[in-house]
């Protein structure tokens, strides 16, 4: 009996193991694809049989995006999207950080009220509202500014704001009265006991932020109207527009299309391998749990 129950349990952790593998493949074949196209040429693109590794690799595609009078803004644009985004994080990080904390420890008159309000947002699409935000930012002259980028992209606090109020309800109020007892105002026991124990969340919501605002194309695009203040997705979204004018040119539009994702997507895959532990971590330590 204990033989079969030890054989299933072996065959239950190998099918276990086997979707799982094929989830991480399935996951990783579009990347893969994408760097193995953007390192091959012109008529390995586009033969009969195509392979999934390049047989003779070039970085062509890579100069050509990064040096053609055309697609010279491409640096210009990398840096508006850091620009950009790392202003988005900090500010949304450290409002949701403050308001998690209210909403958890804090009362006040229609709390809970102002919370379910807060997060019924989360089911509103951005894009519904566009024509009125255009309006908002034109009247707040915040259009063709990456400061007026930067506050709408960290407006959206619905989903940070709860991530940061269930870390701050898991975390013991023991600590934070022990702070009070010791003569901490409401700031200080914030500043100094409950913030560095919500650090775990505080990476997740940084991390949600950082990679939305660094592929958000609709309301960039409809927002800026010059080329000098595009950022990175923008103007990777452009490329594929080549493909009309240059398709009896010698080079391969699809190529360089793949190579302007590949440098779109690099500073996303370093940043989360970077902050995965404390992306993790703060996962485990209070997002998930209700």
């Amino acid at each position: 009996m204990v033989a079969i129950i030890k054989r299933n349990f072996r065959l239950d952790t190998l099918l276990v193991n086997l979707s799982l593998l094929l989830i991480v493949v399935i996951c990783l074949l579009p990347f893969v694809w994408s760097v193995s196209s953007s390192l091959k040429g012109r008529d390995e693109l586009f033969q009969t049989l195509p392979s999934l590794l390049p047989k003779d690799p070039t970085l062509g595609n890579y100069y050509w995006i990064f040096t053609r009078r055309d697609m010279s803004m491409i640096p210009i644009n990398m840096f508006n999207s850091f620009k950009v985004t790392l202003l988005a994080v900090v500010i949304q990080t450290s409002l949701a950080t403050m308001a998690g904390y209210a909403f958890a420890r804090l009362e006040f008159k229609g709390r809970d009220l102002m919370f379910y309000g807060l997060i019924l947002l989360i089911f509103v699409p951005r894009a519904g509202g566009l024509m009125a935000v255009y309006e908002l930012m034109d009247f707040l002259n915040l259009r063709n500014s990456h400061i007026g980028l930067a506050l709408l992209f960290s407006s959206a606090m619905s989903t940070a704001v709860f991530i940061m109020r269930q870390n701050f309800l898991n975390i013991p109020r023991e600590l934070e009265e022990s702070a009070i007892i010791e003569g901490a105002n409401t700031w200080q026991v914030f500043l100094y006991v409950a913030a560095p124990l919500a650090r775990g969340g505080m990476v997740v919501v940084a991390l949600f932020e950082f990679l939305y605002v660094w592929g958000e194309y609709l309301m960039t695009r409809t927002l800026i109207d010059f080329p000098e203040l595009e950022t990175l997705s923008v103007a990777v979204a452009k490329i594929s527009g080549w493909a009309a004018l240059f398709t009896s040119s010698a080079f391969s539009t699809y190529g360089s299309e793949a190579a302007a994702h590949v440098v779109a997507m690099t500073p996303v895959i370093i940043i989360f391998i970077l902050m995965q532990r404390w992306f993790i971590r703060g996962l485990t330590e209070g997002v998930l749990k209700m």
